[in-house]
C-alpha cells in the first residue's frame, strides 16, 4: 500500500519513541484502554470494516486466520508492522488490540479482549469474547 509507506516515520516516531518516554512501565496498558476508547467513537459495521480502518489507520494489513465461537485469531502484517518489530525490542501493539477488541464486542454484542503475540514478521492478535451466540462473518 503506497500510503502506508508514507505513514511510516510520524508512526513510529510517536509510538516507538515519544510515547514509550512518557508512559514508561504504564504504556502497554494505557495503549490497549485508549484502543478500546477510540473504538468506541468509531463505531465500525463487519470485519471488512476494521480491515480497512486499520489499512487507513496506518496499523498495517490485519486479516482473519480463524473464527471459533468464543475466539478469533488475527494477524497483522506490512510495512509498518515489520519496520516497527525490526527497530525495537519490544514495540507496542495494544492500541491495535484494544481497538480491535472493542470492535469485536461492540459487533457481537459480548465482552471481547485480546492477547497480542509477537512473531516473526506480524503480530498475531487472539480475541476471546464471552458466550457469543452471533456469527462476527455475518
Amino acid at each position: 500500500m503506497a500510503h502506508e509507506s508514507n505513514n511510516l516515520f510520524p508512526i513510529t516516531l510517536l509510538r516507538d519513541r515519544l510515547l514509550p518516554d512518557l508512559f514508561t512501565d504504564d504504556l502497554s496498558d494505557i495503549s490497549y484502554w485508549a484502543g478500546k476508547s477510540l473504538a468506541r467513537e468509531m463505531p465500525l459495521k463487519g470485519i471488512n470494516a476494521i480491515i480497512d480502518f486499520f489499512a487507513s489507520a496506518g496499523f498495517g494489513t490485519l486479516d482473519i486466520e480463524q473464527q471459533k465461537e468464543t475466539s478469533q485469531k488475527w494477524s497483522l502484517t506490512g510495512d509498518i508492522v515489520e519496520t516497527r518489530l525490526f527497530d525495537q525490542d519490544t514495540p507496542d501493539f495494544y492500541l491495535e488490540a484494544g481497538f480491535l477488541a472493542q470492535q469485536i464486542e461492540q459487533q457481537i454484542d459480548a465482552s471481547a479482549e485480546a492477547e497480542v503475540e509477537f512473531d516473526k514478521n506480524k503480530i498475531n492478535f487472539n480475541v476471546l469474547t464471552a458466550d457469543s451466540a452471533k456469527d462476527l462473518m455475518e
